[in-house]
């Protein structure tokens, strides 16, 4: 009787011990989806930004760099930001994994050249956004491209340059022919000839997007050619504070802020913040088209006049300017290339796509200068 009884109190107790470690278990399970789903619920979007350089560097890197974070304050996104990663030495897959560990959904490059292996990155991770920084050649589905119509302040930048040159020559500096560096080139050519349809647009290719030693020689050899105006087409700044440094008149790719600098005669503004704004809304539906071209009309890109400037130079300027704003096409009307090939004819437009793919030739008077 007495052992029966001593089983019934352990036989007791084992059931109150298993229901208390089920209570602790279920409670633990409970506190557990409470915090962890209330993290997951509150964790923010991430994107991320990868340069090749540092983030302060003048130019195309601090440009987006803080329109990108301008961007994700506004969306409420965290953003991880790596700087001076060597793509071209095979780190961008590196770099990558440990972005998509962190949670990261948007991955923005801004430099076109690395197209492919950004490509295969995007493969490799089909639920994560990429950004690409090109329009023109071959585009990737899995990639969202993007780029600026620079070529519609291009033109209007040309006007001006035309206008304060006194020699009739004006250069323009850029890295390499690719349909996206003739477009903008051919653009400022047009404009130059509006209004001085004798000048001549001298061009020297530096092979490379920041490059300053080979910038400096090419500002040294445009003015052997009687250049006294130049713009450029590069990812840094240098050309302009070059230019700066040997008092030469120049028109500003990147924007130099309110008050310019003596020599600048205008600068390019790019309103990043609103382009990455617009880019990461839209990229959250897949179905959005992947592709995006943004310009003037879209307020994105403006030119900066300096205060300097003779009354001439700035009604002529404002009047290009409100021409591109009524919707006038750069590339219309009578246009011929160097080799006397007509392109397009009076009262024709060239198509968005010969814009994007077909631009393999240059305006009739554009001189590309080599080295002695």
């Amino acid at each position: 009787m007495k052992l029966n009884q001593r089983g019934l109190i352990l036989s007791r107790r084992f059931v109150i011990f298993s229901l208390g470690q089920a209570l602790l278990i279920f409670l633990a399970i409970f506190l557990s989806i409470q915090y962890y789903g209330h993290e997951a619920r509150n964790q923010k979007e991430s994107a991320a930004l990868i340069l090749t350089m540092s983030r302060e560097s003048p130019g195309w890197p601090s440009d987006m760099a803080s329109g990108l974070q301008a961007a994700c304050d506004s969306l409420g996104y965290n953003l991880y930001i790596e700087e001076n990663v060597n793509i071209a030495g095979g780190q961008l897959p590196d770099v990558t994994d440990k972005l998509v560990q962190k949670g990261v959904k948007h991955i923005v490059l801004i430099n076109p050249i690395y197209h492919n292996e950004l490509s295969a990155m995007a493969h490799r991770y089909p639920r994560v956004n990429f950004y690409n920084n090109t329009i023109g050649g071959t585009l990737s589905t899995d990639l969202f491209n993007y780029s600026v119509r620079y070529y519609e302040i291009r033109y209007i930048a040309g006007v001006l340059a035309a206008l304060h040159s006194q020699t009739g020559n004006i250069g323009y500096i850029a890295p390499f022919p690719s349909p996206y560096t003739r477009r903008d080139l051919n653009a400022f050519a047009l404009g130059v000839q509006s209004v001085r349809p004798e000048a001549k647009v001298l061009v020297r290719w530096t092979e490379h997007w920041v490059d300053p030693e080979r910038e400096k020689e090419a500002i040294y050899l445009l003015r052997h050619r009687g250049v006294d105006v130049l713009t450029y087409f590069l990812a840094s700044q240098n050309t302009a504070i070059e230019a700066q440094r040997q008092e030469l008149d120049y028109i500003d790719f990147h924007q130099a802020g309110f008050n310019l600098p003596s020599h600048c005669l205008a600068a390019m503004e790019t309103d990043w913040q609103r382009i990455y704004t617009e880019l990461l809304r839209k990229s959250s539906n897949k179905q959005e088209r992947h592709l995006y071209w943004q310009g003037m009309l879209d307020k994105v890109i403006d030119l900066h006049l300096a205060r300097n400037l003779s009354p001439r130079e700035t009604a002529l300027t404002l009047r290009a300017k409100q021409k591109i704003f009524q919707g006038y096409p750069v590339f219309s009307g009578h246009i011929e290339d160097k080799n006397g090939l007509i392109h397009c004819r009076e009262g024709e437009v060239i198509s968005a796509n010969s814009l994007l793919n077909q631009m393999d030739w240059l305006v009739k008077g554009v001189e590309i200068i080599e080295s002695k």
